[in-house]
Formats: structure tokens, sequence, C-alpha cells
């Protein structure tokens, strides 16, 4: 009987793959998803409307941020702070946001954010500080886990 002489790349291949299936997992992003939550804002005249509301800290988001309104609009993501203060005031203040001078009607932008810390009931709003827009009702409300 004759025993065949098996190459050592055959025994070695199906190792070396699994390996590397074992690397591959373990390489994800620290909250285990791999990719972030999407959250889409719309501004109107004069509203925020969120599909989310209550986000977790350690946990990578996409805000897609449309404009839905006939005037320039700013999203940020800011302690809620009075009518008074400028638009570039808000935007120093923000944590994240879309500022300067502003959203144009019709236009949508993104950015990615991860909260690194909690931020209770009243703490933080999604806002836009352009002169009146505070005021006429463009603010809303987050909570941060």
């Amino acid at each position: 009987m004759r025993i065949l002489n098996v190459p050592r790349l055959l025994v070695t291949l199906p190792i070396l793959l699994v390996m590397a299936i074992g690397l591959a997992a373990c390489s994800g992003s620290p909250s285990g998803s791999g990719s972030a939550v999407t959250v889409n804002v719309t501004l109107s005249d004069f509203k925020i409307d969120s599909s989310l509301t209550t986000f977790k800290t350690g946990v990578s988001y996409h805000f897609v941020v449309k404009n839905n309104g006939a005037v320039p609009h700013q999203m940020l993501i800011m302690p809620p702070e009075p009518d008074t203060i400028t638009a570039q005031q808000a935007q120093s203040d923000s944590i994240a946001g879309i500022g300067d001078s502003g959203l144009q009607p019709g236009s949508t932008q993104s950015f990615d954010y991860t909260f690194t810390k909690a931020y209770p009931a009243g703490q933080l709003e999604l806002a836009c500080h352009l002169p009146g827009h505070y005021d006429a009702g463009m603010h809303t409300a987050i909570v941060v886990q």
C-alpha cells in the first residue's frame, strides 16, 4: 500500500484561514457594531425633527441633516441657550453640528459624532441659533445615556 505525501501547504492553508477569520472577528469597532447609527434630522421653518432623541455614549452616530425650509438653518448639538446669543457664539458653544452660515434651503449635509459622556434631560439639544430661529421653535431636547 502506498501512502500519499501531502504537501505542507495543503495542511497549513486551512490553519492560516481559521487564524485569519479569528483575527478579523477581533478587529471590530469598540461598540462591536462596525458601523455608525444613522440619525435623520429634518430642518424646516422653524422646527427640528430627529429620528432619534435618545443616544448612548460610545456609539458612533452618522447625522444626515436636510434643510426642507425656505431659509438657511444651523443644526448644532449644544446646551440650551437663549436666542440672544449669536450664531457664531452658539457654534463655539456646541459640541458638534453644522454651523457657519448654516445649511442652505434644499441641501443636505452629514457629520459623524460619538458622545463620550452622558447628558441627562435638559442638558443638551439640537438647535438653530440663526437670528430669531431659536425663539421661533428651532430646538429639540435630546438625552445621552
